[in-house]
């Protein structure tokens, strides 16, 4: 195996757990909480040590994540040991088991991961091997240690290995200071005690005169060298046994990993949409849903077709790409006291369907038929597998693509982890097959239109998607095809003209006439009601309105309110989903992308900001050396350092350094600055990718001596404080970029330097099936869009100018459908070059008359800055250039005396038609 490359959902979480840290460093972990997230942060019961959650859903990638991020901590949030030490917790000894396997073999992409960040050397082990590193080990390499929660969580320290007096440690505790030694005194349990030393258990003889000292335990010795704690599935850590056993180790700082993090008791940093998934081609989407309400065998039968259409597809698919895929469908069968259990599943696929048996096994706890098989090989059989409740960690089915539940969905057990399996995109590499880039359950129920939210119930509370999410992955419901092939590229399921809405179900009290707005609903078809006894049920066929939600709310009582009104939540985002334009077969047109030809008949281009930068010879030391925002206080004996004008904090492991302040130094200005070119050549800054390293040394060695002999800041306290220094030295090469790359950039691309073109071998694609919209960053106001090509718009506040801005393009006669465009993703988001980089316009929208207007809002206050300027004078000159086709406009909530709505008839009067 080689180095994965990381996804851009992940690139961002590990970038934002960095700006957070960072932050941190200069303001603590709550305001730089609340800084980058607008979120409340929750300090309990950790108090000032940085704990924070990345929330990656089911198929996310959080063990790669957790490996990169180890490396992350260590530099952005150092201690005072001269190597990381990283605790990493998981929820159970199989997981321990596997995870301790992958960080530990050489080549594979998690260990490839950590000896990125953490050098080639890194140790990993379990508890059990901490007692015979040596305390050189620890200082020479970063170690990983991989253990459960379990091993820690227990009332009764007594009967924890890792909480006993153990001899084996003498060499990590005898001759220690005391001034080292002293924080533990603050920790539960680390002391001897009397009643440890009179116990009366063999042994225990020998601690009489250890009495009020540290024990020489092993959580003893994590709890000094204070771990960066990484906890798996931390969802399952949230009790107060975990808390305290978390306590006792002293962390550096707490990351936590999980789809389903436990509301108001978790710090959720940055969360993972499942558009963003499905972006990377981690996951496929939508789930495309059939209900069967005829019978299990019905849902079977249909469920052996979907796969002969798939197996057709995935030849047409090898025969073209000539990747090998052979779907393969899940079965969930009954218990065995059940009518319709595995041996009878198996007999009606063998018996009546004619599936031939190699085709089918089973994989339940007593029948374990994949045991020895590899499910991706070109010579195994297996199209269908049958089992009952969890599908066991050890195995994976690479090509799952049908999920077939005899069970109802609403009831039946662990079906998450079939969803799961099934969920996941083989290779993850999108597929030129557009039905073998989605998942396919087909389900049993009693009535027509309940497995939707049946469904969407199991994707958020048991594999930690959003509610927001819905309306992306579910698709609407529509018959199967269950003759022919199709067209080669055609679809699997008819058109959307047969789109089934998923319904939702609420009961009323009996015997009282219904609400207005309930009434109302009724009368317009858009609800019926039913008699059942002493309630009444209404169901809805369609969006459940804010007026009839209210009152289908108000007519429940104590927690069925909160439980109705989570049940509409969802059932909205469904509908909003199958009556989005994506979803039902609209395209949005093409637009043309700004390009250009460096000469009179060179090669067509897209324009992009690196390409003026490669005409640009970078000089470091064009301008007086000086690095601004940096500066050092001298208070005593002690330096106290500032970043932009904010103090920068320092933990206790740098506070038991301060006695260094008065040591001679050894390091000198040649060893400080080869440190810093190394640390700005790293690849995770990526601050010098254009800059010589015989150049950069010389802009270093000169920044450090002007800091040295100018600023008369001393040598030693510089290199102490390194890992500020280098972000410092970063963030000035930056600068001293961006100020070269404006001016070639005005002379090249706004004064016509070069000659600029559209083209149609240029042009971007809004996909229909990708919206990777963060998952902070979704609209959840209550306005539905009419004409947004997307089920949930991006980045919408009700109320706001923005917000109000979309809803003049939504309500405009002339626009046809417009897309939020989003600023996250350069393939999903149409972008313009600027000289800082790429500009990502608020709004795309396609005309009637099929031109594209693109639009920038921009507040009041923001109207006369350079970089909003600039903005504009792009998106006038691609307009220029699309030959009637495009049209730009910069947006303000009154420009010359015209609302929103009169500047969108101005801008769109521009250009004829």
């Amino acid at each position: 195996m080689s180095m994965l490359k990381l996804k851009r959902y992940q690139e961002t979480a590990l970038d934002e757990l960095d700006a957070y840290l960072r932050e941190t460093r200069l303001h603590g972990a709550r305001k730089a909480f609340e800084n980058r997230t607008g979120y409340g942060y929750n300090p309990e019961p950790f108090g000032e040590t940085p704990g924070v959650c990345l929330r990656i859903p089911t198929g996310g990638g959080k063990t790669l994540l957790a490996a990169h991020a180890i490396g992350r901590m260590a530099r952005e949030w150092p201690v005072s040991a001269p190597q990381p030490l990283a605790l990493w917790l998981v929820p159970s000894d199989t997981i321990r088991a596997q995870t301790l396997a992958a960080l530990g073999a050489a080549g594979h992409p998690f260990r490839e991961a950590l000896a990125q960040g953490c050098g080639d050397n890194v140790r990993v082990c379990d508890l059990d091997e901490v007692a015979t590193l040596s305390p050189q080990d620890f200082d020479e390499r970063a170690v990983v240690v991989v253990a459960t929660i379990q091993s820690f969580r227990v009332e009764d320290t007594d009967q924890r290995n890792v909480y006993a007096f153990s001899e084996a440690f003498e060499p990590h505790f005898r001759g220690l200071p005391a001034s080292l030694l002293a924080p533990l005194s603050a920790l539960p349990d680390a002391l001897v005690t009397e009643q440890d030393a009179a116990s009366g258990k063999a042994g225990r003889e020998m601690l009489g005169r250890f009495v009020g000292q540290p024990r020489w335990s092993l959580a003893n010795w994590l709890a000094l060298r204070r771990p960066y704690v990484i906890v798996d599935e931390a969802h399952n850590a949230k009790t107060e046994r975990s808390f305290e056993a978390l306590k006792r180790l002293d962390p550096s700082m707490i990351l936590e990993l999980t789809a389903t993090p436990v509301p108001k008791r978790t710090n959720v940093l940055f969360h993972v949409s499942a558009q963003q998934l499905q972006a990377e081609d981690m996951i496929k989407m939508p789930i495309a849903l059939i209900e069967h309400t005829r019978g299990w065998q019905a849902a079977v039968f249909d469920a052996v077709q979907n796969q002969r259409l798939l197996e057709s597809q995935a030849q047409q698919e090898e025969a073209a790409t000539g990747a090998y895929i052979r779907p393969i469908v899940l079965l969930q069968a009954q218990n065995s006291t059940e009518p319709v259990n595995v041996d009878v599943l198996r007999n009606h696929l063998v018996s009546e369907l004619h599936i031939p048996e190699e085709q089918v096994k089973v994989a339940t706890g007593a029948q374990r038929e994949l045991e020895g098989l590899d499910l991706s090989s070109r010579d195994c059989p297996v199209r269908y597998i049958i089992t009952v409740q969890a599908l066991r960690e050890g195995w994976d089915c690479p090509f799952a693509y049908v999920l077939c539940s005899v069970q109802s969905i609403r009831s039946a057990t662990a079906i998450e982890q079939l969803l799961g399996r099934v969920l996941r995109m083989p290779y993850a590499t999108r597929r030129q097959r557009p039905a073998l880039n989605k998942a396919y359950a087909h389900v049993t129920e009693s009535e027509t239109g309940l497995a939707a939210n049946a469904l969407a119930d199991r994707l958020i509370d048991g594999m930690g998607f959003d509610p927001l999410d819905l309306a992306s992955m579910i698709a609407p419901q529509l018959p199967l095809e269950l003759a022919g092939g199709g067209r080669d590229d055609g679809p699997l399921f008819a058109t959307a003209d047969a789109v089934t809405l998923p319904s939702l179900s609420v009961d009323l009290p009996a015997g009282k006439a219904l609400p207005q707005a309930l009434a109302q609903a009724v009368a317009a078809g858009e609800a019926s009601v039913s008699g059942e006894g002493e309630r009444q049920r209404v169901q809805f066929r369609g969006n459940v309105g804010d007026a009839a939600a209210a009152e289908l709310i108000a007519a429940q009582r104590g927690k069925q309110r909160e439980a109705i009104a989570q049940q509409i939540e969802r059932h909205n985002a469904l509908v909003a989903g199958a009556s989005a334009p994506a979803n039902r077969g609209e395209r949005f047109a093409p637009l043309p992308r700004l390009c250009y030809r460096a000469a009179e008949q060179g090669e067509l281009l897209l324009l992009e900001r690196e390409a003026v930068t490669e005409a640009i010879a970078l000089n470091l030391l064009a301008e007086p050396v000086s690095l601004p925002g940096l500066s050092m206080v001298e208070q005593g004996t002690l330096w106290e350092v500032y970043i932009d004008g904010q103090k920068l904090r320092v933990g206790r492991g740098d506070a038991a350094q301060l006695p260094l302040d008065t040591a001679s130094p050894t390091i000198t200005e040649d060893d400080l600055a080869r440190w810093l070119c190394a640390e700005l050549q790293h690849p995770s800054r990526n601050v010098a990718r254009d800059v010589t390293p015989s150049h950069l040394r010389a802009f270093v060695l000169a920044t450090l001596k002007h800091l040295i002999h100018e600023q008369r800041l001393p040598l030693e306290q510089l290199a102490r404080h390194q890992y500020p220094l280098a972000q410092r030295l970063a963030l000035r090469i930056a600068e001293l970029r961006d100020k070269a790359t404006k001016a070639v950039f005005k002379q090249l691309v706004l004064d016509g330097g070069w000659k600029l073109e559209t083209g149609p071998d240029h042009l971007f694609h809004f996909d229909p099936a990708c919206y990777p919209v963060p998952a902070n960053q979704r609209y959840r106001g209550k306005f539905r869009f009419r004409n947004h090509f997307y089920p949930v718009p991006a980045d919408l506040e009700d109320g706001g100018e923005e917000w109000r801005c979309a809803l003049a393009i939504d309500e405009h006669p002339k626009i046809k459908r417009w897309v939020r465009n989003l600023d996250s993703d350069p393939v999903a988001g149409f972008w313009l070059p600027t000289s800082t980089g790429r500009f990502y316009p608020d709004f795309v929208c396609e005309l009637v008359d099929g031109r594209h207007l693109v639009a920038e809002y921009k507040g009041e206050q923001l109207r006369s800055m350079p970089k909003e300027i600039e903005k504009g004078e792009v998106g006038r000159v691609w307009a220029e250039h699309t030959q009637g086709r495009g049209v730009f406009a910069m947006l303000y909530k009154q420009e010359r005396g015209m609302n929103l709505t009169q500047q969108l008839d101005a801008a769109l009067a521009q250009v004829s038609t």
